[in-house]
Protein backbone atom coordinates (compact mmCIF):
# COMPACT_ATOMS: atom_id res chain seq x y z
CA UNK A 1 0.00 0.00 0.00
CA UNK A 2 1.33 3.43 -0.93
CA UNK A 3 0.01 6.85 0.05
CA UNK A 4 -0.55 9.29 2.88
CA UNK A 5 -3.12 9.79 5.63
CA UNK A 6 -3.71 13.00 7.58
CA UNK A 7 -5.59 13.94 10.75
CA UNK A 8 -5.13 10.47 12.24
CA UNK A 9 -6.01 10.49 15.95
CA UNK A 10 -3.35 8.64 17.96
CA UNK A 11 -1.79 7.54 14.68
CA UNK A 12 1.48 7.19 16.57
CA UNK A 13 1.83 6.73 20.34
CA UNK A 14 3.59 4.62 22.94
CA UNK A 15 0.48 3.70 24.92
CA UNK A 16 0.03 0.32 23.25
CA UNK A 17 2.29 -2.39 21.80
CA UNK A 18 0.86 -2.11 18.31
CA UNK A 19 -1.40 0.20 16.30
CA UNK A 20 -3.77 -1.14 13.65
CA UNK A 21 -4.81 1.41 11.01
CA UNK A 22 -8.00 0.97 8.97
CA UNK A 23 -7.03 2.40 5.58
CA UNK A 24 -9.19 3.16 2.54
CA UNK A 25 -7.25 2.49 -0.66
CA UNK A 26 -7.86 1.70 -4.31
CA UNK A 27 -6.78 -1.61 -5.83
CA UNK A 28 -5.22 -1.35 -9.29
CA UNK A 29 -7.92 -1.59 -11.94
CA UNK A 30 -10.74 -0.76 -9.52
CA UNK A 31 -13.70 1.35 -10.73
CA UNK A 32 -13.37 5.12 -10.53
CA UNK A 33 -14.82 7.09 -7.62
CA UNK A 34 -15.99 5.74 -4.29
CA UNK A 35 -17.27 2.56 -5.97
CA UNK A 36 -13.64 1.43 -6.32
CA UNK A 37 -12.44 1.96 -2.76
CA UNK A 38 -11.52 -0.99 -0.54
CA UNK A 39 -10.76 -1.18 3.19
CA UNK A 40 -7.51 -2.58 4.56
CA UNK A 41 -6.04 -3.18 8.00
CA UNK A 42 -2.48 -1.90 8.17
CA UNK A 43 -0.52 -2.67 11.36
CA UNK A 44 2.33 -0.56 12.65
CA UNK A 45 4.17 -3.83 13.37
CA UNK A 46 3.58 -7.03 11.44
CA UNK A 47 2.01 -9.79 13.48
CA UNK A 48 3.42 -13.31 13.23
CA UNK A 49 1.25 -16.39 12.81
CA UNK A 50 1.64 -17.20 16.50
CA UNK A 51 0.40 -13.71 17.50
CA UNK A 52 3.79 -12.34 18.44
CA UNK A 53 5.04 -9.05 17.03
CA UNK A 54 7.40 -9.23 14.08
CA UNK A 55 9.11 -6.61 11.95
CA UNK A 56 7.92 -2.97 11.68
CA UNK A 57 5.60 -2.29 8.76
CA UNK A 58 6.44 0.46 6.26
CA UNK A 59 4.18 3.08 7.88
CA UNK A 60 5.63 6.09 9.72
CA UNK A 61 4.41 9.26 11.38
CA UNK A 62 5.68 12.30 9.48
CA UNK A 63 4.19 15.02 11.67
CA UNK A 64 1.93 15.91 14.58
CA UNK A 65 -0.54 18.78 14.33
CA UNK A 66 -0.43 21.70 16.76
CA UNK A 67 -4.09 22.03 17.69
CA UNK A 68 -6.52 24.36 19.43
CA UNK A 69 -7.58 21.62 21.85
CA UNK A 70 -7.59 17.89 22.66
CA UNK A 71 -3.88 18.09 23.37
CA UNK A 72 -3.95 14.63 24.93
CA UNK A 73 -4.67 13.14 21.52
CA UNK A 74 -1.78 13.22 19.00
CA UNK A 75 -3.18 14.07 15.56
CA UNK A 76 -0.77 12.56 13.08
CA UNK A 77 0.21 12.63 9.43
CA UNK A 78 1.15 9.14 8.26
CA UNK A 79 3.20 8.01 5.25
CA UNK A 80 2.55 4.50 3.94
CA UNK A 81 4.89 2.59 1.62
CA UNK A 82 7.73 5.09 1.51
CA UNK A 83 10.09 2.13 1.05
CA UNK A 84 7.61 0.11 -0.99
CA UNK A 85 7.10 -2.39 1.82
CA UNK A 86 3.78 -1.41 3.42
CA UNK A 87 1.49 -4.44 3.59
CA UNK A 88 -2.18 -4.41 4.58
CA UNK A 89 -4.91 -7.03 4.83
CA UNK A 90 -8.17 -6.63 2.91
CA UNK A 91 -11.09 -6.21 5.31
CA UNK A 92 -14.39 -7.33 3.81
CA UNK A 93 -14.99 -7.32 0.07
CA UNK A 94 -13.06 -5.56 -2.65
CA UNK A 95 -14.53 -2.17 -3.64
CA UNK A 96 -16.89 -2.16 -0.63
CA UNK A 97 -14.67 -0.03 1.59
CA UNK A 98 -17.05 2.92 1.90
CA UNK A 99 -20.01 0.84 3.05
CA UNK A 100 -17.78 -1.05 5.47
CA UNK A 101 -16.41 2.23 6.82
CA UNK A 102 -19.87 3.61 7.55
CA UNK A 103 -20.55 0.76 9.96
CA UNK A 104 -17.81 2.33 12.07
CA UNK A 105 -18.63 5.91 11.07
CA UNK A 106 -22.22 5.91 12.32
CA UNK A 107 -21.15 4.54 15.68
CA UNK A 108 -18.28 7.05 15.83
CA UNK A 109 -20.70 9.91 15.17
CA UNK A 110 -22.75 8.87 18.18
CA UNK A 111 -19.56 8.74 20.24
CA UNK A 112 -18.67 12.26 19.13
CA UNK A 113 -22.14 13.44 20.20
CA UNK A 114 -21.41 11.91 23.60
CA UNK A 115 -18.07 13.73 23.72
CA UNK A 116 -19.75 17.05 23.05
CA UNK A 117 -22.41 16.37 25.64
CA UNK A 118 -19.77 15.41 28.21
CA UNK A 119 -17.94 18.71 27.68
CA UNK A 120 -21.20 20.64 28.03
CA UNK A 121 -22.27 18.73 31.12
CA UNK A 122 -18.92 19.30 32.82
CA UNK A 123 -19.00 22.98 31.91
CA UNK A 124 -22.51 23.30 33.35
CA UNK A 125 -21.65 21.62 36.64
CA UNK A 126 -18.49 23.70 36.99
CA UNK A 127 -20.48 26.88 36.32
CA UNK A 128 -23.22 25.87 38.74
CA UNK A 129 -20.78 25.21 41.58
CA UNK A 130 -18.88 28.43 40.87
CA UNK A 131 -22.10 30.49 40.77
CA UNK A 132 -23.08 29.18 44.20
CA UNK A 133 -19.74 30.23 45.69
CA UNK A 134 -18.76 33.43 43.84
CA UNK A 135 -20.04 36.45 45.75
CA UNK A 136 -20.41 39.66 43.77
CA UNK A 137 -23.00 42.44 43.84
CA UNK A 138 -26.11 42.80 45.96
CA UNK A 139 -29.48 41.46 44.86
CA UNK A 140 -31.27 43.74 42.44
CA UNK A 141 -34.12 44.22 44.92
CA UNK A 142 -31.88 44.76 47.95
CA UNK A 143 -31.56 48.08 49.74
CA UNK A 144 -28.62 50.32 48.96
CA UNK A 145 -25.50 49.23 50.78
CA UNK A 146 -26.61 45.59 51.11
CA UNK A 147 -23.87 42.95 51.09
CA UNK A 148 -23.00 40.96 48.01
CA UNK A 149 -24.64 37.64 47.27
CA UNK A 150 -23.59 34.54 45.31
CA UNK A 151 -23.99 35.29 41.62
CA UNK A 152 -26.50 32.45 41.24
CA UNK A 153 -29.02 34.90 42.72
CA UNK A 154 -28.64 37.30 39.76
CA UNK A 155 -31.26 36.90 36.98
CA UNK A 156 -28.88 36.77 34.00
CA UNK A 157 -26.67 34.14 35.63
CA UNK A 158 -29.75 32.07 36.46
CA UNK A 159 -30.86 32.37 32.83
CA UNK A 160 -27.54 31.00 31.60
CA UNK A 161 -27.57 28.20 34.15
CA UNK A 162 -31.13 27.12 33.38
CA UNK A 163 -30.37 27.20 29.66
CA UNK A 164 -27.35 24.97 30.29
CA UNK A 165 -29.35 22.67 32.56
CA UNK A 166 -32.22 22.20 30.09
CA UNK A 167 -29.92 21.55 27.15
CA UNK A 168 -27.64 19.09 28.94
CA UNK A 169 -30.66 17.12 30.20
CA UNK A 170 -32.11 17.03 26.69
CA UNK A 171 -28.78 16.00 25.16
CA UNK A 172 -28.40 13.17 27.62
CA UNK A 173 -31.90 11.91 26.91
CA UNK A 174 -31.46 11.97 23.12
CA UNK A 175 -28.24 9.98 23.36
CA UNK A 176 -29.75 7.49 25.82
CA UNK A 177 -32.78 7.12 23.57
CA UNK A 178 -30.54 6.20 20.63
CA UNK A 179 -28.88 3.63 22.89
CA UNK A 180 -32.30 2.22 23.76
CA UNK A 181 -33.15 1.95 20.06
CA UNK A 182 -29.88 0.09 19.47
CA UNK A 183 -30.99 -2.42 22.10
CA UNK A 184 -34.45 -2.69 20.55
CA UNK A 185 -32.94 -3.55 17.17
CA UNK A 186 -31.14 -6.46 18.79
CA UNK A 187 -34.04 -7.82 20.87
CA UNK A 188 -36.96 -7.26 18.49
CA UNK A 189 -38.50 -10.46 17.16
CA UNK A 190 -39.86 -9.20 13.84
CA UNK A 191 -38.09 -7.70 10.86
CA UNK A 192 -40.67 -4.89 10.73
CA UNK A 193 -39.81 -3.83 14.29
CA UNK A 194 -36.09 -4.03 13.62
CA UNK A 195 -36.48 -1.84 10.54
CA UNK A 196 -38.53 0.69 12.50
CA UNK A 197 -35.99 1.01 15.31
CA UNK A 198 -33.06 1.14 12.89
CA UNK A 199 -34.88 3.89 11.01
CA UNK A 200 -35.26 5.89 14.22
CA UNK A 201 -31.53 5.51 14.87
CA UNK A 202 -30.64 6.57 11.35
CA UNK A 203 -32.75 9.74 11.58
CA UNK A 204 -31.33 10.59 14.98
CA UNK A 205 -27.63 10.14 14.10
CA UNK A 206 -27.19 13.60 12.47
CA UNK A 207 -29.11 15.14 15.39
CA UNK A 208 -27.13 13.24 18.03
CA UNK A 209 -23.85 14.24 16.38
CA UNK A 210 -24.53 17.56 14.66
CA UNK A 211 -27.19 19.32 16.68
CA UNK A 212 -25.88 18.15 20.06
CA UNK A 213 -22.31 19.24 19.43
CA UNK A 214 -23.46 22.63 18.09
CA UNK A 215 -25.39 23.22 21.30
CA UNK A 216 -22.57 21.75 23.39
CA UNK A 217 -20.06 24.30 22.09
CA UNK A 218 -22.50 27.12 22.85
CA UNK A 219 -22.97 25.77 26.37
CA UNK A 220 -19.22 25.58 26.94
CA UNK A 221 -19.07 29.24 25.92
CA UNK A 222 -21.80 30.02 28.44
CA UNK A 223 -19.77 28.13 31.02
CA UNK A 224 -16.84 30.48 30.44
CA UNK A 225 -19.22 33.45 30.67
CA UNK A 226 -20.54 32.43 34.09
CA UNK A 227 -16.96 32.44 35.39
CA UNK A 228 -16.39 35.91 33.94
CA UNK A 229 -12.76 36.89 33.62
CA UNK A 230 -11.63 33.77 35.48
CA UNK A 231 -13.29 31.64 32.81
CA UNK A 232 -10.88 33.14 30.27
CA UNK A 233 -7.85 32.02 32.30
CA UNK A 234 -6.23 28.62 32.60
CA UNK A 235 -6.73 28.77 36.38
CA UNK A 236 -10.10 27.07 35.82
CA UNK A 237 -11.04 24.25 33.39
CA UNK A 238 -13.75 26.17 31.52
CA UNK A 239 -11.53 27.45 28.70
CA UNK A 240 -10.15 23.96 28.05
CA UNK A 241 -13.65 22.51 27.77
CA UNK A 242 -14.49 25.18 25.20
CA UNK A 243 -11.34 24.45 23.19
CA UNK A 244 -11.73 20.68 23.42
CA UNK A 245 -15.41 20.78 22.52
CA UNK A 246 -14.86 22.57 19.21
CA UNK A 247 -13.48 19.48 17.48
CA UNK A 248 -16.77 17.64 18.05
CA UNK A 249 -18.42 19.94 15.50
CA UNK A 250 -15.74 19.03 12.97
CA UNK A 251 -14.53 15.44 13.03
CA UNK A 252 -16.41 12.30 11.92
CA UNK A 253 -18.19 14.49 9.38
CA UNK A 254 -18.60 18.22 9.96
CA UNK A 255 -21.96 19.41 11.20
CA UNK A 256 -22.66 20.83 7.77
CA UNK A 257 -22.34 17.26 6.47
CA UNK A 258 -24.69 16.05 9.23
CA UNK A 259 -27.25 18.62 8.12
CA UNK A 260 -26.92 17.49 4.50
CA UNK A 261 -27.35 13.89 5.64
CA UNK A 262 -30.57 14.74 7.49
CA UNK A 263 -32.07 16.64 4.57
CA UNK A 264 -30.67 14.61 1.69
CA UNK A 265 -30.92 11.06 3.03
CA UNK A 266 -32.76 10.74 6.31
CA UNK A 267 -35.81 12.84 5.44
CA UNK A 268 -36.70 10.42 2.65
CA UNK A 269 -35.34 7.25 4.29
CA UNK A 270 -37.66 4.25 3.81
CA UNK A 271 -39.88 6.47 1.66
CA UNK A 272 -40.18 8.97 4.51
CA UNK A 273 -41.37 6.43 7.07
CA UNK A 274 -38.34 6.77 9.35
CA UNK A 275 -38.87 10.51 9.76
CA UNK A 276 -42.63 10.18 10.26
CA UNK A 277 -42.01 7.41 12.82
CA UNK A 278 -39.94 9.75 14.98
CA UNK A 279 -42.58 12.48 14.70
CA UNK A 280 -45.21 9.94 15.75
CA UNK A 281 -43.20 9.21 18.90
CA UNK A 282 -43.17 12.94 19.68
CA UNK A 283 -46.93 13.06 19.13
CA UNK A 284 -47.42 10.25 21.65
CA UNK A 285 -45.58 12.30 24.28
CA UNK A 286 -47.71 15.35 23.46
CA UNK A 287 -50.83 13.28 24.14
CA UNK A 288 -49.44 12.13 27.49
CA UNK A 289 -48.50 15.68 28.48
CA UNK A 290 -51.98 16.96 27.62
CA UNK A 291 -53.41 14.50 30.12
CA UNK A 292 -50.94 15.44 32.85
CA UNK A 293 -51.82 18.18 35.34
CA UNK A 294 -49.75 21.33 34.88
CA UNK A 295 -48.25 20.41 31.51
CA UNK A 296 -50.98 21.56 29.10
CA UNK A 297 -49.18 24.77 28.06
CA UNK A 298 -45.89 23.09 27.21
CA UNK A 299 -47.77 20.26 25.47
CA UNK A 300 -49.58 22.80 23.28
CA UNK A 301 -46.33 24.59 22.39
CA UNK A 302 -44.60 21.33 21.52
CA UNK A 303 -47.57 20.26 19.39
CA UNK A 304 -47.46 23.56 17.50
CA UNK A 305 -43.73 23.14 16.89
CA UNK A 306 -44.20 19.52 15.82
CA UNK A 307 -46.87 20.39 13.28
CA UNK A 308 -44.77 23.22 11.92
CA UNK A 309 -41.74 20.94 11.63
CA UNK A 310 -43.81 18.58 9.47
CA UNK A 311 -44.78 21.54 7.30
CA UNK A 312 -41.15 22.68 7.10
CA UNK A 313 -39.95 19.24 6.06
CA UNK A 314 -42.66 19.04 3.41
CA UNK A 315 -41.74 22.48 2.08
CA UNK A 316 -38.06 21.61 1.74
CA UNK A 317 -38.98 18.30 0.13
CA UNK A 318 -41.07 20.22 -2.38
CA UNK A 319 -38.20 22.57 -3.22
CA UNK A 320 -35.94 19.56 -3.78
CA UNK A 321 -38.60 17.93 -5.93
CA UNK A 322 -38.77 21.02 -8.11
CA UNK A 323 -35.04 20.88 -8.74
CA UNK A 324 -34.04 23.58 -6.24
CA UNK A 325 -31.23 21.47 -4.83
CA UNK A 326 -28.82 24.25 -3.87
CA UNK A 327 -31.62 26.47 -2.57
CA UNK A 328 -32.86 23.66 -0.33
CA UNK A 329 -29.42 22.66 0.91
CA UNK A 330 -28.66 26.27 1.85
CA UNK A 331 -31.32 25.63 4.52
CA UNK A 332 -29.95 22.23 5.57
CA UNK A 333 -28.19 23.43 8.70
CA UNK A 334 -31.09 25.64 9.88
CA UNK A 335 -33.34 22.62 9.29
CA UNK A 336 -31.06 20.49 11.47
CA UNK A 337 -31.31 23.18 14.16
CA UNK A 338 -35.10 23.29 14.21
CA UNK A 339 -35.39 19.51 14.05
CA UNK A 340 -33.01 19.24 16.98
CA UNK A 341 -34.94 21.85 18.97
CA UNK A 342 -38.21 19.96 18.52
CA UNK A 343 -36.64 16.64 19.46
CA UNK A 344 -34.93 18.28 22.45
CA UNK A 345 -38.30 19.67 23.57
CA UNK A 346 -39.79 16.20 23.12
CA UNK A 347 -37.26 14.70 25.51
CA UNK A 348 -37.73 17.47 28.07
CA UNK A 349 -41.53 17.23 27.98
CA UNK A 350 -41.30 13.44 28.21
CA UNK A 351 -39.11 13.86 31.31
CA UNK A 352 -41.61 16.39 32.68
CA UNK A 353 -44.46 13.87 32.32
CA UNK A 354 -42.54 11.38 34.44
CA UNK A 355 -41.55 14.04 36.98
CA UNK A 356 -45.15 15.23 37.34
CA UNK A 357 -46.30 11.66 37.92
CA UNK A 358 -43.63 11.18 40.58
CA UNK A 359 -44.55 14.43 42.34
CA UNK A 360 -48.21 13.42 42.31
CA UNK A 361 -47.26 10.31 44.25
CA UNK A 362 -45.20 10.24 47.41
CA UNK A 363 -41.62 11.07 46.41
CA UNK A 364 -38.81 11.06 48.91
CA UNK A 365 -38.14 14.53 50.27
CA UNK A 366 -34.66 14.58 48.73
CA UNK A 367 -36.15 13.90 45.27
CA UNK A 368 -38.71 16.72 45.23
CA UNK A 369 -36.22 19.40 44.14
CA UNK A 370 -34.90 17.09 41.40
CA UNK A 371 -38.37 16.54 39.94
CA UNK A 372 -39.18 20.24 40.21
CA UNK A 373 -35.96 20.93 38.34
CA UNK A 374 -37.05 18.61 35.54
CA UNK A 375 -40.32 20.53 35.25
CA UNK A 376 -38.43 23.84 35.23
CA UNK A 377 -36.17 22.66 32.38
CA UNK A 378 -39.16 21.71 30.21
CA UNK A 379 -41.01 24.91 31.07
CA UNK A 380 -37.98 27.05 30.19
CA UNK A 381 -37.27 25.30 26.91
CA UNK A 382 -40.84 25.34 25.65
CA UNK A 383 -41.38 28.96 26.75
CA UNK A 384 -38.01 30.50 25.82
CA UNK A 385 -36.50 28.34 23.05
CA UNK A 386 -39.35 26.82 21.04
CA UNK A 387 -40.95 30.19 20.15
CA UNK A 388 -37.63 31.18 18.56
CA UNK A 389 -37.58 27.81 16.79
CA UNK A 390 -40.96 28.59 15.25
CA UNK A 391 -39.52 31.78 13.81
CA UNK A 392 -36.54 29.88 12.40
CA UNK A 393 -38.93 27.49 10.67
CA UNK A 394 -40.50 30.46 8.88
CA UNK A 395 -37.10 31.43 7.49
CA UNK A 396 -36.36 27.83 6.44
CA UNK A 397 -39.67 27.56 4.58
CA UNK A 398 -39.13 30.95 2.92
CA UNK A 399 -35.81 29.52 1.69
CA UNK A 400 -34.47 32.87 0.55
CA UNK A 401 -31.73 32.16 -1.97
CA UNK A 402 -29.33 35.00 -1.16
CA UNK A 403 -26.76 32.39 -0.09
CA UNK A 404 -26.50 31.03 -3.63
CA UNK A 405 -27.24 34.19 -5.60
CA UNK A 406 -24.49 36.37 -4.14
CA UNK A 407 -21.52 36.59 -6.49
CA UNK A 408 -18.25 35.25 -5.08
CA UNK A 409 -16.60 38.60 -5.72
CA UNK A 410 -19.27 40.28 -3.59
CA UNK A 411 -18.23 38.46 -0.42
CA UNK A 412 -15.26 40.81 -0.16
CA UNK A 413 -14.64 43.50 -2.75
CA UNK A 414 -11.07 44.41 -3.67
Amino acid sequence: ITGNKIFISSGENDLVENIIHPVLARIEGAPAGTAGISLFLVPKIWVNDDGSLGEPNDIVCTGIEEKMGIHGSPTCSMALGGKGKCIGTLLGQENKGMSHMFVMMNEARLHVGMQGFACASASYLNALNYAKERVQGAKLTAAKGSPGVPIIQHPDVRRMLLNMKAHTEGMRSILYYVGLMEDMVKVSETEADRMKYQGLIDVLIPVAKGYITDRAFELCSDGVQVFGGYGFTKEYPQEQLLRDCKITQIYEGTNGIQAMDLLGRKLGLNKGKAFTDILAEVSNTVAEAKNTDGLSDMAATLETALNKLMETAKTLGGILGEGGVERAFAQAHPFLDVTGDVLMAWMLVWRAVIAAQKLAGKPKKKDVAFYNGILASARYFTAAVLPVTLGKMDTVMAADNAVMEIEEEAFASK
